[in-house]
């Protein structure tokens, strides 16, 4: 049964999409449109929140998808991928790895911090 299968079949790969095509399609433009729309809508609720304005908005879940649904519009068309080196995978890795310790430093100086002022004189 081995003689119908692939030789070449990599379960595993993945190629990284590129960016959105251009000039936007009217699919692309209802997703910036409801992106926009989601964020002044988010804006309004933080300044009723503040009470800076008096809207009367009690809740937020009605605009936090919004900008979600409006990203996956824009994101419908997208350029083909170009396959990454190994070159590039590795500067990449040691970017997210050197941001993670600078991430993990700055938290544990901010728990000491913590600790250390809020003990009392």
């Amino acid at each position: 049964m081995s003689g119908y299968r692939q030789s070449s079949f990599d379960p595993n790969a993945y190629e990284k999409p590129g960016k959105p095509l251009r000039p936007y399609n009217w699919v692309q433009w209802t997703g910036v449109a409801l992106t926009v729309l989601g964020v002044v809508g988010y804006l309004a609720f933080a300044t009723d929140r503040i009470g800076w304005t008096h809207l009367g908005l009690r809740d937020a879940s009605a605009v936090i998808s919004l900008p979600i649904i409006g990203a996956a519009l824009i994101n419908s068309r997208r350029e083909p991928g170009k396959p990454l080196s190994r070159e590039t995978m590795r500067k990449r890795l040691l970017i997210i790895l050197a941001a993670v310790v600078v991430a993990g430093i700055l938290a544990a100086l901010a728990g000491f911090s913590v600790a250390y002022f809020s003990k009392g004189a």
